[in-house]
């Protein structure tokens, strides 16, 4: 479960079977990681990070090592994060490593081909895929792992979710329209496309499926771009709330991600962003004012909808295999309350009690029109009035029905509305 000492790692930009580019090689000197860029990479004239330097024959040093643990943020969004940290912590202890003694490096390694976007990893230190797949008993393990017991599929819940990041228990599975599930870590087998299913943990309400399951369908009714979604039922009690992934084309294929996090070289725990320098960041990573204007849809419906885990991992961007960059839809929407009761973006610096004064400052100093402006706020509040309606579609209970609308209908007074 360990690399011998001085492995460096082979990255890979693995897009399609045909259409693999190598990257280069990864090391640590003293901590902190050295890239070195492959030929083929600078003649590919692809860039890992739109705000990286251009790639060329020198090494390139981590920028903000003390964020990633020495790594560079575009390879430090592949690490496992929170439920997959876990995981390895539990491998480790299995088979006797010093969960301690791996390095950044290590981690990678283990995530191998598995991870999120098109990074691959090599050498891979991942187990094997498999097909079978019992969500109701994975869903009731991780629970388990969760509470520090032992469970004999941690291997598989490793396996099927380990590189993925959150703090939510998740695997990424492989869904066909009659609802079969199989392995989908890292070949979708025909006839099935990629998706991931979200598990509750011990600190989210009973009925977390539901509830993400209505807020999908109410940022949609918003005008919000999101990957498909859907509530999948379970054994026993609510469904689990599953996401097709953007990451992922059909017929297998694979996107570049990358987190406005790991673009801006940021440790979404520490950072203080506003909402108008990310909006500034997708203009210059995208070039594309209908792409800020989506963000900054996103951004309201955040505010109005009551989404304060809004940190700067909880959005980010797509590079196909031409080199386009793209926004990634929207992710991770559910209610919360955030640090503190405050969003982790600001808007026009205020992280709570926002008003539609500085939405519209925002809005302003972005160069987004006013009626861009006010038919955004007018969509996202027709939906967010109708979040009832939204909860009954998906079974939510009477109880989370009712405090979260109670939340809903503080923050649009705070906005300075009053429809709900």
């Amino acid at each position: 479960m360990k690399l011998k000492s001085g492995t460096p790692l082979q990255i890979a930009l693995e897009f399609a079977a045909e259409r693999i580019v190598p990257v280069g090689r990864v090391a640590l000197d003293r901590g902190t990681a050295v890239l070195e860029y492959a030929p083929e990479f600078l003649a590919s004239r692809l860039v890992l990070n739109p705000l990286f330097p251009p790639p060329g024959t020198a090494l390139v040093r981590a920028a903000e090592p003390r964020a990633f643990g020495g790594l560079h943020g575009v390879f430090a969004d592949s690490l496992p994060d929170a439920w997959g940290e876990l995981l390895v912590r539990r491998r480790a202890a299995a088979s006797g490593t010093d969960y301690h003694a791996l390095t950044v490096l290590d981690k990678l390694a283990i995530v191998g081909r598995r991870g999120m976007g098109a990074l691959a990893y090599r050498p891979t230190l991942s187990a094997s895929d498999e097909n079978g797949i019992d969500l109701d008993l994975l869903a009731h393990e991780s629970l388990e792992v969760l509470e520090g017991r032992d469970s004999d599929v941690i291997p598989q819940l490793e396996r099927l979710g380990g590189s993925s990041g959150g703090a939510r228990p998740k695997v990424l599975v492989a869904l066909n329209e009659a609802g079969e599930v199989r392995a989908g870590v890292d070949r979708i087998p025909a006839g099935f496309e990629a998706w991931i299913v979200k598990f509750r943990s011990a600190r989210d309400v009973p009925d977390i499926g539901p509830l993400e399951a209505a807020y999908g369908a109410m940022a949609r009714a918003a005008g919000v771009e999101m990957a498909e979604s859907k509530l999948i039922a379970a054994g026993h009690g609510p469904g689990y709330f599953a996401t097709k992934r953007f990451d992922r084309t059909p017929g297998g294929g694979r996107r570049h991600a990358l987190s406005a996090a790991g673009l801006l070289e940021l440790d979404w725990e520490r950072s203080t962003l506003d909402y108008g320098e990310l909006l500034k960041a997708v203009r210059i990573v995208t070039r594309h004012q209908g792409e800020v204007e989506k963000m900054f849809r996103r951004m309201v419906f955040n505010v109005l909808a009551h989404n304060r885990d809004d940190h700067v991992k909880q959005h980010a961007f797509l590079m196909d295999a031409t080199g386009r960059w793209t926004l990634a839809p929207a992710y991770d929407l559910t209610f919360s309350q955030g640090p503190g009761g405050e969003h982790y973006l600001t808007v026009a610096g205020f992280g709570t009690n926002i008003t539609r004064a500085a939405v519209d400052a925002v809005a302003k100093r972005e160069g987004i029109d006013k009626d861009t402006v006010r038919e955004a706020i007018d969509q996202v509040l027709d939906a967010v009035s109708r979040f009832t309606s939204f909860a009954g579609d998906y079974g939510l209970s009477a109880r989370t029905t009712s405090e979260v609308g109670r939340a809903l209908h503080r923050g649009l007074k705070d906005f300075g509305l009053s429809k709900l």
